[in-house]
């Protein structure tokens, strides 16, 4: 009687082999003839909706006001009132120069000027003498005519001593530097005791002494080729995201676009500067944040898109791989040409070839690409 249970395990033991082999079989089979696997995450829908046609660029955040100070004048900074991120006032003082030797320039102006205030005030004396003389025949005109002329020459050393002496005054007064608008300070690169240069090289190296902007107007600033800048208009819509500020859109329009190109030492091709202007004041938003900035030039609604990786040119056409079900349920696909319309960085408007819910495969670049060469 113990036979039979054995056979019976044997003999389910032989079909559960056979299946999987055949199984096995199968497997090994659709995959050296037939066609892959459809992977469902390379798998995308044509939908229907608003198109935004828009411009990518990189940008920077900059205050639309913003002024380095620099001292007119040469010394040896004796204060720094204003510390970085201190809100000022226009007017405001914000760093002191050691007057000690403008002081002296305009004490010896002013004696210089006294000086020759009195000598042509004795030049005009010899002068009305030498008149009366003249008048009364005794005294030659020729020594009139030279007195006149003494006094002419004084005269005109007075006037120039007043010029220096206002020039000396106004040297005296650049050793105080004030708040030329109101901001916020967002550089200081000097200290007490350190000591500047005038004019142009009035900066601790290289740099300007104190940096003030106007935080309450931000801009961002990006710069563009000549084929987009043709498509930009002042007052067109933007939008932006930054970086540091993740899961934040901001909006902002375009205020300024430049007449004519420039180049810049990193780029190949002349760019045009394109300013637009944020809608929103954002403490949070800092002046030399990076932002990506998207700018708004058309909407086309209710179009059928696909993502722009879902397109191929193929022999000069624009090409989409469909997937369709087959009768037996196996999914397959087919090529399809398609005609295009507008497009952004994202999506592209199919005008026939798809319809809404058809789906096509996106062909992402290939890894290989980013693989390291050896």
């Amino acid at each position: 009687m113990s036979a039979r249970p054995r056979r019976r395990r044997l003999w389910a033991w032989l079909v559960g082999a056979l299946a999987l082999a055949g199984v096995g079989a199968g497997a090994v089979a659709m995959t050296r003839g037939g066609p892959p696997p459809i992977d469902p995450a390379l798998v995308v829908t044509a939908k229907r909706g608003d198109l935004a046609v828009e411009i990518l660029e990189t940008g920077r955040i900059e205050a639309r006001e913003k002024v380095e100070l620099k001292s007119k004048v040469a010394g040896q900074v004796a204060e720094v009132l204003a510390d970085e991120g201190a809100r000022v006032a226009k007017d405001q003082l914000l760093l002191v120069l050691d007057p000690t030797d403008y002081e002296r320039e305009v004490a010896r102006a002013q004696a210089e000027l006294a000086q020759a205030r009195a000598a042509a005030g004795y030049a005009q004396r010899v002068v009305t003498r030498r008149s009366a003389g003249v008048e009364a025949s005794v005294t030659a005109t020729e020594e009139l005519d030279l007195a006149k002329h003494e006094l002419a020459a004084k005269q005109i050393a007075v006037r120039l001593a007043e010029v220096s002496l206002n020039a000396a005054k106004d040297r005296l007064r650049y050793t105080k530097i004030s708040s030329p608008l109101d901001g916020t300070v967002i550089q200081r690169n000097i200290e007490p005791g350190e000591v500047v240069t005038p004019g142009v090289e009035s900066t601790f190296d290289g740099k300007a002494l104190l940096t003030v902007a106007d935080l309450s107007t931000l801009l961002v600033k990006v710069d563009l080729n000549q084929i987009d800048v043709a498509k930009v208009a002042l007052g067109q819509p933007a939008t932006l995201t930054l970086d540091a500020l993740p899961g934040k859109t901001y909006t902002a329009k375009v205020t300024k676009i430049a007449p004519a190109s420039v180049k810049l030492e990193d780029r190949q091709v002349d760019v045009f500067p394109v300013e637009a202007e944020l809608l929103q004041v954002d403490e949070l938003i800092k002046p030399g944040m990076t932002a990506d900035v998207r700018i708004r030039l058309d909407s086309r609604p209710g179009v059928v898109s696909l993502p722009i990786e879902a397109v191929t040119e193929e022999s000069g056409k624009q090409m989409v791989t469909r997937v369709v079900d087959g009768p037996d349920g196996k999914q397959t696909t087919e090529k399809v040409e398609v005609a295009l319309g507008a497009r952004n960085d994202r999506e592209v408007e199919v005008k026939s070839g798809v319809e809404e819910g058809a789906r096509v495969l996106i062909n992402p670049p290939s890894a290989a690409e980013n693989e390291t060469k050896m």
